[in-house]
């Protein structure tokens, strides 16, 4: 019997491997879909999305991170709203207290936060790039380490990453010109990086040296997570928790 998947990986290795691609994507847009069709409660509905999202990502990512719906925190008890979905260093860093969708992580730990939508829009995008805002202004420690030739410098924090998850995006055209002037407008601490759509493309400006890069097409799904892969790669290890910190709050 002929195994028509060793076949088609062996006449043609590169579009075998896009075809896969493409089957993920197909099956992931299924299961946005049939929840669509199910769930006939609107906050129900939403919390399927983000369950379906949350495991798309702990699917591709390393399991040195971790992806929850949780809160952040910081040392002086400043707290995030809760968000959709948190991207945190799950090797070095414990998160502090709560449980299941309640976690508080420790903004130190912190790589990246994205809202999900079912349907992505302009106040969709105001309320993410709100969200991400009140998370870059928590306050972030960077302890020295001590290792075998001595203690080093404290790590230079990086910049958390932001951005909106949906199925699809409002725009007629779609991640268009309507949506980039919109996108556009989120600056500063507001200023999202990634937008990530399961059926028209992503937006990606994870580098900021250029300009916003919109991609569309079968697969985009995938191309979309491998940019954020890199970019979760490009800034490495998190910053050593200054732990005396936090446990000042107990001489207040």
């Amino acid at each position: 019997m002929v195994n028509k998947a060793k076949d088609d990986s062996i006449k043609d290795g590169r579009s075998f491997l896009k075809d896969r691609f493409i089957d993920v994507e197909k099956f992931f847009v299924q299961q946005l879909r049939l929840n669509q069709k199910r769930i006939t409660h609107d906050g129900a509905l939403g919390d399927a999305t983000e369950d379906v999202w949350i495991q798309l990502l702990q699917d591709y990512l390393p399991t040195r991170y971790r992806v929850a719906k949780a809160f952040a925190v910081d040392y002086l008890g400043n707290t995030t709203q809760q968000l959709d979905c948190l991207i945190y260093d799950a090797h070095f860093t414990p998160a502090l207290f709560g449980k299941d969708n309640h976690l508080y992580v420790p903004a130190e730990a912190v790589y990246a936060t994205f809202e999900i939508k079912q349907t992505i829009n302009v106040q969709h995008l105001k309320n993410a790039g709100d969200k991400v805002a009140s998370l870059r202004a928590l306050h972030r420690t960077s302890a020295p380490l001590e290792n075998a030739t001595g203690v080093s410098e404290p790590k230079q924090l990086f910049p958390i990453m932001g951005g909106l998850l949906g199925m699809k995006a409002s725009w007629k055209d779609g991640l268009g010109n309507t949506f980039l002037k919109q996108f556009n407008t989120l600056s500063g601490d507001r200023k999202l990086d990634l937008v990530l759509t399961a059926s028209n493309g992503f937006c990606d400006h994870l580098v900021t040296t250029y300009t916003p890069t919109i991609v569309h097409g079968p697969g985009s799904l995938i191309r979309g997570l491998f940019r954020l892969l890199k970019a979760l790669r490009a800034k490495a290890t998190v910053a050593a928790v200054d732990w005396e910190k936090y446990e000042s709050v107990f001489d207040a």
